[in-house]
């Protein structure tokens, strides 16, 4: 068996795609995702899966765009499997939200892939994620000197059923699988493009490294994926009963996060802002986090404003979080300029 049908059977056999589900599976054209495509219609026989194909036109690259969503069209009629598209405009919601072309075209797209999900009636959303994707994530995530959850690179799986079971197939086993099929591929010239951190990532660094390196970050990935996973689980049974999250504000109980250890305090901060976030940003970055958890081990009442979007008080045991009076929208870059504490009836100026 391939590597390719033999992570997809791997995803069924432990419940990451069970048998029987409906999934729609997000296909660019690419040799990703056509490996994804024919992978899942060779097993859905046997799973047995209910298929459907989708594509997102972000609405760049002018008529080679057009070409690869004609192109997916097609192959999802020569397997006899429904086909579902959308049509969005990723460099204009891009500008609206002050987002990066790459983090505005995430946005748009898993956007029109749950709408698509709703209309289909599936409950798993395929990506074609796959081991150079995950060790990409890494690099990247080391560069920006990213946290546990970002250094541990995309999740197999999410809560809104986007589900990702090529993590651990090479591109070079992706493109054997094309290869001794007789499948074709749409190349992205946006791949070329150096202004791209990701690309420049691809280019720079994985492009030198052989295979036992690249095996040897896949296993470290692995370790902090594993660990990621094991902190999610004490954090949902340790922290989350301590979390309400209300309408218009999210409180929780001060002395737990205070108590808590040190990495479950981060993501206790981190979830608590999330519901605050300007669309496609963190809530807030590494260091405002860092000064909000040395806030509370302090003991003290506070309030401290970040990115000039979020309030962060705690009064007592009781530790509120809401949108700003007078929020603003991010700017690329997260915050500017000094950041705004008041300790008791002292106001600080720190950055």
């Amino acid at each position: 068996m391939d590597a390719v049908t033999g992570a997809l059977e791997r995803a069924a056999g432990r419940g990451l795609i069970p048998p029987g589900t409906p999934i729609l599976l997000a296909v660019s054209g690419g040799a990703d995702s056509m490996a994804l495509l024919y992978g899942a219609a060779e097993l859905a026989p046997t799973t047995p899966w209910t298929l459907t194909v989708a594509h997102v036109h972000h609405g760049w690259r002018g008529r080679e765009a057009d070409r690869d969503l004609a192109f997916v069209a097609a192959h999802a009629r020569r397997l006899g499997l429904p086909f579902l598209s959308r049509k969005r405009d990723a460099r204009a919601e891009s500008r609206r939200l002050g987002l990066s072309p790459e983090a505005g075209a995430r946005l748009v797209r898993y956007d029109a892939l749950c709408e698509m999900a709703r209309e289909a009636g599936a409950t798993r959303i395929a990506t074609a994620h796959q081991r150079e994707d995950r060790i990409e994530s890494h690099l990247l995530a080391r560069r920006r000197k990213g946290g546990l959850a970002s250094l541990a690179g995309p999740r197999e799986s999410r809560s809104d059923g986007v589900v990702r079971p090529l993590l651990e197939v090479s591109r070079a086993e992706i493109l054997e699988f094309l290869e001794r099929r007789g499948l074709s591929f749409r190349r992205d010239a946006s791949n070329g493009d150096l202004r791209l951190d990701r690309n420049r990532i691809r280019r720079d660094v994985l492009a030198t490294l052989g295979e036992a390196d690249r095996r040897a970050i896949a296993r470290r990935v692995d370790r902090l994926a594993l660990r990621r996973d094991e902190l999610d689980r004490d954090f949902e049974e340790r922290i989350r009963p301590a979390i309400a999250f209300g309408r218009n504000v999210v409180i929780a109980r001060a002395k737990v996060l205070e108590r808590a250890a040190a990495e479950l305090a981060r993501l206790a901060v981190f979830e608590c802002a999330a519901p605050f976030a300007a669309p496609g940003k963190p809530p807030l970055t590494g260091g405002e986090r860092e000064q909000i958890l040395r806030l509370l081990a302090g003991g003290s009442d506070f309030c401290f404003e970040a990115g000039r979007r979020i309030s962060f008080r705690r009064h007592a045991d009781r530790f509120e979080v809401r949108l700003a009076a007078n929020a603003t929208r991010r700017k690329k870059g997260n915050n500017r300029g000094p950041v705004s504490v008041i300790l008791g009836d002292r106001r600080e100026s720190i950055g």
